[in-house]
């Protein structure tokens, strides 16, 4: 039953807050926890997705209430629904009930229904890619800043062509439906001084995600991603913001798990999907302005090569540049609603939407 996964990966993000001390369950005062819940529209016009809306929905607390070195957990849930038919439904959360644990889990059901433009077709190539995701990740606290664990994923994907040239576009990169699951460690730094919208620190994250047969892949291959994001507030008000992003995969690797511009932050203005290679190194920075107590705005540049080993070549380099405007949603917990807007090469472009920054 293909909807299993996604089914046992929600009763596990409800597990993690459910199964939680007496007290989140009713039999102490709320307020002992500091709850604060926040909601925002999604409006959404991206490369990824098309043109539509949803709305995010957001739970804040304290699971460590008088522990200023252990920040807010939160539970959070989107719904996004586009003209082309593309959905997007995640339930996901980051449980810090103290100094030395740090868990996060999110499942997630997204329909895509992609329309790219391949220079080797005679037309776009429209096709739809089904994702049902569980995401777990658990990470314990040794020294000051550093946090080391495991990251397991499960996931089930499938394509289906919505006209020839998408027949024609998935047969060729050999798109094929996918069960399967993976399993890495995963070593991390943070000194940031807030997890949501930070003025200063570091927060590094190195990631080997492991796919062996067994756990239903058709090759046994690893993917080794990280990341290295930087905050320096140089006056008050004035944040600079750089991020620096590598992802590597070995010559096995199936379509589905192949590196790509347009996914999360890295980089905004491109579809992702359209332009896939193995390899992917990327770089941003941006200038965060807050001009008034709640409002500030962004401006961002990025630039990317993606690339296969022996074929690197001008063509692998990728620009990017945009701006966006924030309105504070929680003054304490410094939890930003975010407008984005992005423009890539070859006209283009993307608005994008949500609670909390980028990076």
């Amino acid at each position: 039953m293909r909807h299993a996964p996604f089914i046992r990966g929600l009763l596990l993000v409800l597990a993690t807050f459910i199964i939680a001390p007496g007290e989140l369950r009713g039999e102490e005062p709320e307020d002992r926890y500091n709850f604060e819940f926040v909601t925002a529209p999604m409006v959404v016009s991206n490369p990824n997705f098309g043109n539509g809306g949803g709305a995010t929905f957001m739970g804040l607390f304290d699971l460590a209430p008088g522990n200023e070195n252990v920040q807010s957990s939160s539970l959070g849930l989107t719904g996004i629904y586009t003209d082309r038919g593309s959905h997007l439904l995640a339930l996901g959360g980051n449980v810090l009930p103290s100094e030395a644990w740090r868990i996060k889990t999110a499942v997630a059901d997204i329909g895509v229904k992609s329309e790219l433009n391949v220079d080797e077709l005679p037309q776009r190539a429209d096709f739809t890619t089904a994702v049902r995701v569980i995401h777990l990740n658990v990470l314990y606290g040794f020294g000051e800043h550093f946090f080391a664990g495991m990251r397991g994923v499960v996931k089930d994907i499938g394509y289906s062509p919505d006209n020839e040239a998408g027949r024609q576009y998935l047969e060729a990169v050999n798109a094929t439906d996918d069960l399967s699951a993976s399993l890495g460690p995963v070593l991390s730094f943070d000194t940031r001084d807030n997890r949501f919208f930070p003025y200063e620190g570091i927060y590094a994250e190195a990631t080997l995600m492991l796919n062996p047969t067994i756990l239903g892949s058709d090759e046994s291959y690893g993917v080794l991603d990280g990341f290295i994001n930087g905050y320096d507030q140089y006056r008050p008000g004035h944040v600079i913001a750089w991020r620096l992003y590598g992802r590597f995969t070995p010559s096995d690797t199936p379509y589905s798990d192949l590196s790509t511009l347009g996914r999360k932050a890295d980089l905004r203005g491109y579809i992702a999907g359209e332009n896939i290679a193995r390899h992917l190194i990327s770089a941003q920075v941006e200038y965060r302005w807050k001009f008034r107590p709640k409002w500030a705005v962004v401006g961002f540049v990025g630039e990317a090569v993606l690339f296969d080993p022996g074929d690197l070549s001008r063509d692998s380099f990728y620009s990017s540049a945009g701006t966006g405007l924030r309105y504070l949603l929680s003054e304490e917990r410094r939890l930003n609603f975010r407008i984005d807007y992005a423009v890539g090469e070859d006209y283009s472009d993307g608005l994008y939407v949500g609670i909390s920054e980028a990076f």
